[in-house]
């Protein structure tokens, strides 16, 4: 044989192996769309931080979800670990902009984030357990699990909590870690991994933002979805995680236009101003 032939047998070889590699990294764990529990989660459109106008109605209140139950939608919201072991929801990684507080929710007790109020309104931090018993099963939850470290305190202390809940609910994180901690306690429930194009969104994350753009870090966790910004539908790792059986959310749909671009591409949806989508 030519040396030639023996050159392109060894590079289609190489090709091969690096795609098999890829591929095994990215996988789901896959069947999301085909387990009976998981289909309540599909074809829906989901209140992110629920119905709010950050005015008379703050992002993850009370009130902003009693709007997305009232509309029978819906709810995806975020959760962190006070001080003192207990769950909140909250979205950001200070009080700075809800409560003017520099502190981390992490760095204070329950009682010191009761005492704060949601941009100047009536309304507090509510706590995972008011929030489930407000829900009440009406309607199904995305449970996002904030934290950027491998500090998977926040999976042992939210657990107990969401598995005496009797409605629907799965949970979701930027960090694969926390994934991967929550599934082990709770491998039943449907899990997802969130990601976006992080250097082109501006957030350059160097070679981890790089591996987590490209759902590198999949196989820490082997997701049942993954949720993406909604202009990312027809990016390849999606595109091939959907077709591994994995199911799509897109994140944050605002404008009636963006839904009805993103539709063919994923399975459920993240939305703001909900009214003017459930209209269009």
């Amino acid at each position: 044989m030519e040396d030639w032939m023996f050159s392109l047998i060894a590079l289609a070889a190489a090709v091969v192996c690096v795609l098999g590699a890829y591929l095994c990294l990215i996988a789901p764990r896959g069947g999301a769309k085909k387990k009976k529990a998981y289909k309540i989660f599909l074809g829906r459109i989901y209140a992110h931080r629920g119905v709010y106008d950050n005015e008379r109605v703050p992002e993850n209140s009370l009130a902003a979800f009693r709007g997305a139950v009232s509309r029978r939608i819906g709810i995806e919201l975020d959760i962190h670990r006070t001080a003192d072991g207990e769950v909140v929801v909250f979205h950001d990684n200070t009080l700075a902009r809800m409560c003017r507080d520099s502190r981390r929710p992490e760095e204070m007790t329950l009682a010191q984030l009761k005492e704060c109020r949601l941009l100047g309104t009536a309304e507090t931090i509510p706590t995972l357990h008011e929030v489930l018993q407000l829900v009440n099963g009406r309607v199904p939850l995305i449970v996002e699990l904030k934290g950027e470290s491998g500090d998977t305190s926040l999976c042992d202390a939210a657990m107990p909590i969401l598995e005496n809940y009797r409605g629907a609910y799965c949970v979701e994180s930027f960090n694969p870690l926390l994934v991967r901690a929550y599934a082990k306690l709770a491998p039943h429930v449907m899990r997802g991994i969130l990601t976006t194009k992080y250097r082109k969104d501006g957030e350059k994350r160097g070679i981890l933002g790089w591996a987590l753009t490209n759902m590198l870090l999949n196989f820490l966790c082997r997701p049942d979805f993954v949720a993406v910004r909604h202009p990312y539908g027809i990016f390849l790792p999606v595109r091939l995680c959907r077709k591994m059986g994995a199911v799509t959310f897109a994140w944050t749909v605002k404008e009636v236009a963006e839904y009805r671009k993103a539709a063919p591409h994923f399975d459920g949806f993240i939305c703001e101003n909900v009214d003017e989508l459930l209209k269009g």
